[in-house]
């Protein structure tokens, strides 16, 4: 492992370090993007749940009030609490894109429902079977639940409910959104969000490799002149035995070698020979310049 980070380049080195804190961005990005989400996932079960649970209470309400005061109503007082209903939902168009309520009953083995769909079957909703995928958040409705859920509706796709019963007359109540609406705006804003923090990264790296490049390329030259003088330069270190009389050193082996010879074999100094002025007095006399 450590020979693997001494043999990496530099300019690689700065490569990873550009690639982990990119990674490190769009990581809180994303980590940022999902939790505002799953804020607007929660926001928006709340808001169905509320609107589930007042629409049931209040068809209850008023199945209660034409069972007393509706009898004489030609098909009976729960005829005439529909026929209400139905009417004020001919004036409702739905929230958002794709929200809306529907209104079911269990049939045999079947869920009819009782309001118009926004989206398919417009006029003449079509019954799902009880078995069925379909409408599952329905089909809890019916069976006496109450809460939220991502589920297939009626038509096969993936909403975010909230399913309430309507106890008094034995109705399920769903209100609904699909869950592309919910996402599209995140999604949206994650495209966008991601290619601007792209671009402002290889605006970055662009600026960041302009300016340390002369640096690189200046520690570069350093590098390789101090490892080329290190390869020509060996360091005598340590105490080294010599003889106080002719001057020879021992080795490690106790071998004794002459002064030349040692520093010759442990470095890259090499020797020419000469003779210093006490000697040449001493030994050569004769032949020595007369000081003045």
């Amino acid at each position: 492992m450590k020979t693997m980070e001494t043999k990496m380049d530099p300019k690689k080195r700065i490569l990873l370090l550009i690639l982990i804190m990119s990674s490190i961005v769009l990581i809180v990005e994303a980590v940022t993007i999902g939790v505002l989400y799953n804020t607007a996932i929660t926001e928006n079960r709340s808001r169905l749940e509320e609107t589930a649970k007042s629409q049931a209470r209040l068809i209850e309400a008023v199945g209660r009030f034409d069972k007393i005061y509706s009898n004489d109503y030609p098909s009976g007082a729960r005829q005439a609490t529909l026929d209400q209903i139905k009417s004020a939902h001919e004036q409702y168009r739905g929230f958002g894109e794709t929200g809306e309520f529907t209104l079911s009953k269990k049939k045999k083995d079947q869920i009819v429902f009782l309001l118009s769909h926004r989206h398919y079957d417009l006029n003449n909703p079509r019954p799902v079977a009880w078995d069925s995928e379909l409408a599952e958040p329905m089909r809890l409705a019916l069976s006496g639940e109450s809460g939220t859920i991502i589920g297939m509706d009626y038509r096969g796709k993936t909403v975010l409910a909230a399913y309430e019963p309507v106890a008094v007359m034995d109705l399920g109540i769903v209100a609904k959104i699909d869950l592309w609406e919910i996402q599209r705006p995140f999604i949206r804003a994650a495209l966008i969000s991601g290619l601007f923090a792209i671009v402002i990264i290889l605006l970055g790296v662009s600026l960041f490799f302009k300016i340390t490049n002369p640096l690189l390329t200046s520690l570069t030259d350093t590098v390789a002149r101090l490892k080329k003088a290190l390869e020509e330069v060996k360091t005598l270190r340590g105490i080294i035995p010599i003889c106080s009389f002719c001057k020879k050193i021992r080795d490690d082996k106790g071998y004794w070698s002459q002064v030349e010879v040692y520093v010759k074999e442990r470095s890259h100094a090499s020797f020419s020979h000469g003779v210093c002025p006490e000697c040449m007095e001493e030994h050569y006399g004769d032949y020595a310049p007369k000081k003045r």
